[in-house]
């Protein structure tokens, strides 16, 4: 493992201990149904406690969900696309930034293909800073000038790069613009009443 990758695994581990699912994400990352998680809510003693949300609809941390689902060997891994999703999620300037920010890696994805493994090749930190002067230039060939959506800033981007790796591997895997469908919609799906 290289620094770089020492480096960005370390921000994703942090990304994910402050992230939060609910049962409904829960049972997608486990690809069983809502019933099941309920049930083993009730059955295991030992089944994370609730760290947010209500009552009614209680959020757990991600990282404990992991855990007891690998220990109970109901998980081995994490899809690359609910990971991405999480990261999205619980991104600290919240989930419309992180999508405006992962739309801009995917539109620069989609635009340069062959460009996006050099510039996922860098550090974070150089990634951060390289990343606005590529999407300025992919911004403003889609879009034009003046535009509605603006280049974020090395700083406005440090945050993201974790997202922003991992909505590239999914783009690589589905395409560009079915990774920003999905992120989307699962934005939307996620938040009914703020649309």
């Amino acid at each position: 493992m290289t620094a770089a990758d020492a480096t960005a695994a370390d921000a994703t581990a942090t990304d994910m201990s402050a992230a939060e699912v609910t049962a409904a994400e829960i049972a997608r990352l486990a690809g069983v149904g809502r019933a099941a998680v309920s049930n083993w809510r009730r059955r295991h003693a030992d089944f994370p406690k609730p760290v947010g949300g209500t009552e009614t609809s209680p959020s757990f941390a991600l990282a404990e969900v992991e855990r007891w689902l690998r220990d109970q060997g109901k998980l081995a891994e994490v899809p690359l696309r609910e990971r991405v999703w999480q990261q999205l999620s619980a991104h600290p300037a919240g989930a419309v930034t992180a999508l405006v920010h992962a739309g801009c890696a995917l539109l620069l994805v989609h635009h340069r293909p062959s460009g996006w493994p050099a510039l996922g090749a860098v550090s974070d930190a150089r990634l951060a800073a390289v990343l606005p002067g590529a999407l300025e230039e992919v911004l403003t060939f889609r879009f034009g000038a003046p535009r509605a959506v603006r280049t974020p800033s090395p700083d406005e981007l440090a945050p993201s790069v974790p997202l922003l790796r991992g909505a590239a591997a999914l783009a690589a895997e589905t395409g560009a613009r079915q990774a920003f469908e999905f992120l989307l919609g699962r934005h939307l799906d996620a938040n009914p009443r703020q649309y």
